[in-house]
């Protein structure tokens, strides 16, 4: 036990103080307290004047309620009598936090390449150096940490680096209790995070139940068990590297693996695997969600171009997909999501992704489709067009993956990785949490003033508004 600890623990006991009592005055978790008390943890450094303030005064408004002044002066006869009794009590912590603070360094794990930081400047900037090593292009990250309190803190902020070169697989838990405070934000972060990151790879798993004090584990690199705070801020970091590291990497991702998935990456074969999209397709409420391109509802010419330029191998999956969509297009209750820069960019340049095929219309195919979007709408008065203006959104929010959602399903798409070669050209999402939370986060989204909603009974207005220049735009184009 620490300096510190040893004085804490013994002002506890005189004064009959709870832990949670403790913890609540001062605003950590009584784990923490804990900690103080009885293992190697210190407050840290640049909120430790304050704690010791607070401690201070709290032991001695317990001690002049219960008349104890002479006991305590008898008890801790180095903490002088010459100032009040709650600077005595606040001094008195402080020289024990720097003497302890002075062996912290050397009460470090033993073995080569171990480090304990506990200097807000120092814990920073060694995760600001931190890499990843990459083998072939790809890398691997694991993180029992609470994804969600990585994303709110504000000291992570310099890991962000670690997803800018290269195909890095992180591998997260996400704590579901907490999602659930505040669905419709936590799902924006989530997605914020993914869309930003689109060239890595995120694995994320049910994290309920882990200890904030969590790992950060790099393959071929270092491993670190990090100290957060109840303000969610970093108290300590202990890194270790060499075999130490590699064990610890290991740990942390045998500790995810024994926890539920809730979202993983994709291949286009692991879609079609076990007929994952033919029950998909089976539902009757469909949300799609497109920030490139347009691919439904596409009329019969582009259709058939489709079919004679597709590999053979593909041609069969179009072929049943085209089917499917026809029946799901005919009678199931549909939502269209666009963002209005999207729409517009299709509309100028015919560019879209249909299924896991990039894919240019011609002017001619873009009117015929704007033609198959009029009627299919008039024939299914299930069918809404949900328009986002995006002026509207930050643009560092900007949305980048293609959602499809229904009550019981969600995968996302990912165009950047069809454009550039890198990344998951996919994401299937387990979670019933986080399907549910999709569902009601877009349903939030139509409330909004920025959000324009179109049906059947908007076509003649659209058509008078829209549809000439549309068509005059395209014309020009196809001369």
């Amino acid at each position: 036990m620490t300096a510190y600890g040893s004085i804490l623990r013994r002002l506890l006991d005189f004064t009959g103080s709870k832990l949670y009592a403790v913890a609540d005055e001062v605003g950590y978790d009584v784990s923490y307290i804990s900690k103080w008390c009885n293992k190697d943890l210190l407050p840290a450094p640049k909120t430790a004047h304050a704690v010791n303030g607070e401690l201070g005064r709290y032991f001695a408004a317990g001690i002049c309620r219960d008349g104890q002044e002479a006991d305590f002066a008898a008890a801790f006869p180095e903490a002088g009598g010459e100032r009040s009794l709650d600077q005595q009590i606040t001094a008195l912590l402080a020289r024990s936090y720097e003497a302890s603070a002075q062996h912290r360094t050397a009460a470090a794990p033993a073995g080569g390449g171990s480090e304990l930081l506990i200097q807000h400047h120092e814990i920073l900037g060694k995760l600001r150096d931190l890499q990843v090593p990459l083998t072939e292009g790809k890398g691997e990250v694991v993180c029992t940490i609470d994804l969600l309190t990585l994303l709110n803190g504000r000291d992570f902020g310099v890991l962000d680096h670690l997803f800018e070169e290269g195909e890095v697989h992180l591998h997260a838990a996400l704590d579901m209790d907490r999602f659930q405070q505040d669905t419709d934000r936590n799902l924006g972060l989530l997605y914020q995070f993914i869309s930003r990151h689109r060239e890595s790879y995120v694995t994320l798993y049910e994290g309920s139940g882990l200890e904030r004090e969590g790992f950060l584990a790099i393959r071929g690199g270092c491993a670190m068990m990090m100290g957060i705070s109840r303000r969610e801020e970093l108290d300590a970091l202990w890194t270790a590297e060499g075999a130490s590291g590699a064990a610890l990497f290991e740990k942390a991702k045998g500790r995810l693996r024994e926890r539920p998935v809730l979202l993983s990456p994709a291949t286009p074969e692991d879609m079609r695997r076990n007929g994952y999209r033919t029950d998909f397709y089976s539902r009757d409420q469909f949300r799609f969600f497109s920030p490139y391109g347009f691919e439904f509802l596409l009329p019969q010419s582009a259709r058939d171009r489709l079919l004679q330029t597709a590999p053979p191998e593909a041609a069969g999956d179009l072929r049943n997909l085209f089917i499917t969509w026809e029946e799901v297009f005919q009678k199931s209750h549909i939502e269209f999501w666009l963002l209005k820069s999207s729409a517009l960019r299709y509309l100028e340049s015919g560019e879209l992704l249909f299924a896991d095929i990039l894919w240019k219309m011609s002017p001619k195919e873009r009117l015929e489709h704007l033609d198959s979007v009029k009627e299919r709408v008039l024939n299914n008065q299930d069918i809404r067009f949900v328009l986002l203006d995006d002026e509207a959104l930050p643009s560092e929010h900007l949305p980048s993956l293609s959602a499809y959602v229904t009550p019981k399903k969600l995968f996302l798409k990912n165009p950047s990785a069809y454009l550039t070669g890198r990344g998951p050209k996919f994401y299937s999402v387990h979670g019933e949490g986080l399907i549910r939370a999709a569902g009601d986060f877009l349903g939030n989204w139509e409330k909004r003033p920025d959000c324009r909603i179109y049906d059947y009974r908007d076509v003649e207005e659209v058509e008078s508004r829209y549809g000439g220049m549309m068509r005059r735009m395209l014309s020009v184009d196809e001369t």
